[in-house]
């Protein structure tokens, strides 16, 4: 549904008594609509693993104190979960592989014996060695990037970012500033006029 109103504006959720008519009615149908919702569910989808369900734990219960997200929002509380999931597995990755990837390589090797004859022989073998190949980087970067960008999209969709959050506080108190400046200068004409300064 567009916004004719505000074209491109995001709508205001939490208009006061002082903002515009058609904001307080879109908040009042906002909070109205949304109090029908059912709620987020505590536990956390069996899908999830460890990282993913320690987080849906966490985040849940704040979730539900600020009272904007409700069942609808699960899907993306569990794709934010499975996304902090991908960071965290690839993080620990990191700290046991290291920043390069780990290849296998035949390394030759020089190996002394006797034989039957009881008489000392040398012979080269090849022997596979782990080791980091420097020439590329660990491909858990890939997947740690992706899961922060993905994190971060679904922390503002959701209002867990602090612009998200405070956005939804400052929009009401510039506003009021605003036409608090714009009623004092607007008393009188004289008002924007400076004498002998």
């Amino acid at each position: 549904m567009a916004n004719l109103k505000n074209a491109g504006r995001k709508r205001k959720l939490n208009a006061t008594d002082g903002d515009r008519p058609y904001q307080q009615r879109q908040s009042k149908k906002f909070k109205e609509l949304n109090s029908e919702l059912k709620e987020v569910q505590n536990t956390p989808p069996s899908h999830l693993d460890k990282h993913g369900k320690w987080l849906w734990r966490q985040i849940v219960p704040e979730l539900k104190k600020v009272g904007n997200v409700k069942y609808l929002d699960q899907l993306n509380i569990a794709n934010l979960c499975s996304a902090y999931s991908d960071f965290r597995t690839a993080e620990e990755e990191i700290a046991k592989d290291g920043p390069y990837p780990k290849v296998l390589i035949e390394v030759p090797q020089v190996m002394t014996y006797k034989n039957a004859k009881g008489k000392t022989v040398q012979k080269v073998v090849k022997v596979t060695k782990e080791v980091q190949d420097k020439s590329k980087s660990n491909p858990m970067f890939s997947i740690k990037n992706t899961a922060e960008r993905t994190m971060k999209t679904l922390c503002a969709d959701l209002g867990m970012s602090f612009n998200a959050r405070a956005a939804a506080n400052i929009e009401s108190e510039n506003y009021h500033a605003q036409k608090k400046n714009e009623d004092a200068t607007s008393a009188s004409p004289l008002g924007l006029v400076k004498f002998n300064v």
